[in-house]
């Protein structure tokens, strides 16, 4: 994935993989609106407030945007839904190109200025983390500006902490590694007395996902003709949400046998 190329287009981004969300409006050189706070559990009910509010302040109107960005999870299973239907209703009633892209990318590169292996992580629940390992290359282009080029070191993986650090022993050889992403105390706690010194931690500001780098990575997904049909965009879930029957609804069935 690389970060040289130059062009200009209008791209909303939207992101509300976790308690943490983020709206931005940005073409490759302008940002011209970005908000990210902390959304709680009110996903469905601020999201759109935040869009409105997005296009009022810059006086932009939102047929004169040219593509629509989503972070597709993993995280939280409501949040990463409401983003999703959000953007995909979007670029089908405007007719604009959808892109989406993994919210575990958009953390790690929040920190492409590190030069080693970079494992971007969210918690799972039930004491496992969603976890992919990058590294990013640094490069100059002609008029003295730095680009990164972008490579997965692995798959997306839903493991237990003391798991992760065995597959990061087994797949890569590296002195240190940046961990990045909304990690708790416990997890941090088991990875840094596993690896010691090989472990580095980005603090929780300094791992904010603010939507202007979605947007940053969605557009080099819009230069290479990489896009998704609004039809069937999916959720990057890694662990399918849990069904569960009401107990009302047993008791309801119950009497019909």
């Amino acid at each position: 994935m690389n970060y040289c190329d130059n062009f200009t287009m209008l791209l909303l981004a939207l992101d509300t993989s976790t308690r943490q969300a983020s709206v931005a409006l940005c073409s490759e050189d302008d940002l011209y609106a970005e908000y990210t706070w902390h959304i709680g559990n009110n996903h469905s009910v601020e999201l759109l407030t935040s869009i409105q509010r997005l296009f009022a302040e810059c006086s932009i109107a939102l047929q004169q945007v040219d593509a629509v960005a989503v972070a597709t999870g993993p995280g939280s299973f409501n949040g990463v839904r409401v983003a999703l239907a959000t953007a995909k209703t979007l670029a089908f009633a405007l007719k604009k190109p959808l892109v989406g892209v993994s919210t575990l990318d958009c953390i790690a590169a929040q920190q492409r200025h590190w030069m080693g292996p970079i494992c971007a992580v969210l918690e799972a629940g039930r004491s496992e983390l969603y976890a992919a390992c990058y590294a990013f290359e640094k490069q100059y282009n002609g008029d003295g500006s730095i680009c990164y080029t972008m490579q997965h070191l692995s798959e997306y993986l839903l493991l237990t902490p003391l798991q992760l650090v065995e597959r990061l022993h087994e797949q890569i050889e590296a002195s240190s590694f940046l961990f990045c992403g909304e990690l708790s105390a416990a997890s941090r706690q088991v990875l840094h007395a596993q690896m010691g010194e090989q472990s580095c931690f980005v603090s929780s500001v300094e791992a904010a996902r603010p939507a202007s780098t979605l947007a940053m990575l969605a557009q080099q997904h819009l230069h290479r003709g990489e896009v998704n049909d609004p039809l069937l965009l999916e959720p990057l879930y890694l662990r399918r949400p849990s069904i569960t029957t009401s107990t009302r609804k047993q008791v309801l069935l119950s009497g019909l046998q």
